[in-house]
């Protein structure tokens, strides 16, 4: 294990310290960070009959067609 000083307010080392493994939450909160941008996200445009994907606009609900730039619904999360 490698170690990184971090520095708390008052406040959050108050909360840091009723963790019962501190360093383990903050290494499991970076890693739920890495699988978020993971994630791939799509919309339908119905005039173009086009389903696309877009990874850098991860939880949009909006997205421009690639094609036409017509305004288009996310489909969510795709699989």
């Amino acid at each position: 294990m490698r170690q990184k000083i971090i520095s708390l307010s008052l406040d959050t080392y108050e909360l840091a310290s009723k963790k019962a493994n501190f360093s383990a939450w903050v290494r499991r909160k970076l890693m739920e960070e890495v699988k978020e941008s993971e994630k791939e996200y799509g919309a339908y445009c119905s005039p173009c009959d086009m389903t696309f994907s877009n990874p850098y606009s991860s939880r949009m609900e909006k997205f421009l067609c690639p094609k036409c730039a017509n305004m288009t619904e996310s489909l969510g999360e795709l699989e």
